[in-house]
């Protein structure tokens, strides 16, 4: 995960991009572990349809991002409590952005990235 010299904002800040590039999966050892709380949450929450955990690229920055595909779009409590879940893994001054996907997005993001929560019907 990205880090940087500031800590992360207290509350999700909505940043629109124009383009936007899916890489890869981000997989590690932490990663893994918030994956898991992460899917243990959606399990519970039942908002969440399917989620990824990818590196992305937009303009010329790199970043990590939960990539959701949620029932009512754009949410900034679900995005409070996901930072919630976030901090427990990962230092303050790190970060992860949070896309939630259209249905454009998802089809290009299953081309780089298997998905940590489908939900299942």
């Amino acid at each position: 995960m990205p880090s940087s010299d500031q800590p992360a904002p207290k509350h999700p800040e909505l940043i629109r991009v124009r383009q936007l590039e899916f890489i890869c999966e981000q997989d590690g050892p932490l990663e893994k572990i918030l994956k898991t709380k992460l899917s243990d949450f959606f399990a519970r929450d039942r908002s969440v349809r399917c989620a990824y955990l990818a590196q992305i690229k937009f303009g010329e920055q790199t970043s990590v991002a939960l990539c959701l595909n949620t029932i009512f779009g754009p949410d900034r409590g679900l995005a409070e409590k996901i930072g919630n879940i976030f901090k427990t893994v990962f230092n303050a001054k790190c970060h992860m952005d949070i896309i939630f996907l259209n249905v454009a997005q998802e089809l290009q993001i299953k081309n780089v990235c298997n998905a940590f929560f489908p939900r299942q019907p």
